[in-house]
C-alpha cells in the first residue's frame, strides 16, 4: 500500500475499532530478515500507540526464528528493540515482553517426543547436518564445515558433534529438519500419523547448503498460550 492508502485503511480501522468498543488489540507483522513494515507504515503505526485514541494497540513481531536471533536482526536493521511490545519466536513456542524483558511463555518440547521424531529422520535417510534445534534463545546444530560456514555470522549458534544427543539441551521448543522433498513429505506423514499435540511447517530451505531439491520441516508442540497485554 502507499502512504495515502495506509491512512485510509487505518482511518476506517480506527473507526471500526471505537465503533466495537474494543480497548485492547494486537498488530503482529512477521519478521524474517527484513521487517514487513515500511517507514510510512511504521510511522502510522506509531501515531497509534502515542495518541490517546481510546483504546491501546500493541505491535508484535512474530517468526519462526529465535528470539535472540530476531533481536540481533533489529540491532543490525537499526530498529530500536521497544518499538515493539512483544516479540515471539520459533513459531510460537516462546514469547517475551520487550518493556519487562521478560519471557510470558515456553513451549517446551517432550524430548521422547522429539527424539522419537529425529529417529524417524535419520531412519528415513537424514543426516545429522540436517538436523537443528533451537530453545527460543539458541540455535543447536552441527559441527560439520557447510553447517559452520551457514552460521558464521550468526551470533547464537551452539555447534556440537552430536546433535542427536538430546540430553544437552535444555527447553527444546522447535526442531528444524531438511532434505529432499520425498524425505520431508514422508517425515511429514509419520507426524501427522503418530504424533499427537504437535504441528509441522513445511518450506524450501538453503540449510545447509542451497540446492533445487531442499525442504524444511519445522517441527513444534501445538501452543494455544494467552496473554494479557
Amino acid at each position: 500500500m502507499d502512504e495515502y492508502s495506509n491512512l485510509r485503511f487505518f482511518s476506517h480501522f480506527i473507526k471500526t475499532i471505537r465503533r466495537k468498543d474494543i480497548k485492547k488489540f494486537g498488530i503482529i507483522t512477521d519478521k524474517d530478515g527484513t521487517l514487513l513494515l515500511n517507514q510510512e507504515l511504521k510511522a502510522i503505526l506509531e501515531q497509534l500507540k502515542t495518541k490517546d485514541l481510546g483504546f491501546n494497540i500493541h505491535i508484535i513481531a512474530n517468526s519462526g526464528r529465535t528470539i535472540s536471533d530476531m533481536i540481533n536482526c533489529l540491532e543490525d536493521e537499526n530498529i530500536p528493540l521497544n518499538y515493539f511490545d512483544y516479540i515471539i519466536g520459533d513459531n510460537g513456542g516462546m514469547c517475551l515482553s520487550v518493556k519487562n524483558n521478560q519471557i510470558l511463555f515456553k513451549s517446551i518440547m517432550d524430548k521422547d517426543v522429539s527424539k522419537k521424531v529425529i529417529d524417524k529422520f535419520i531412519e528415513l535417510g537424514g543426516t545429522p547436518k540436517n538436523i537443528r534445534l533451537a530453545n527460543g534463545e539458541n540455535i543447536f546444530a552441527h559441527s560439520s564445515p557447510e553447517v559452520k560456514e551457514y552460521y558464521k555470522n550468526s551470533k547464537g549458534t551452539v555447534f556440537t558433534e552430536d546433535i542427536t544427543d538430546l540430553s544437552q539441551y535444555d527447553d527444546i521448543t522447535k526442531i528444524t529438519l531438511t532434505g529432499s522433498h520425498e524425505l520431508i513429505d514422508n517425515l511429514n506423514k509419520y507426524i501427522r500419523e503418530s504424533i499427537k499435540g504437535y504441528k509441522t511447517h513445511i518450506g524450501v530451505t538453503s540449510f545447509p547448503v542451497k540446492s533445487k531439491n531442499n525442504y524444511r520441516l519445522d517441527f513444534t508442540r501445538n501452543s494455544y498460550k494467552r496473554f494479557s497485554f
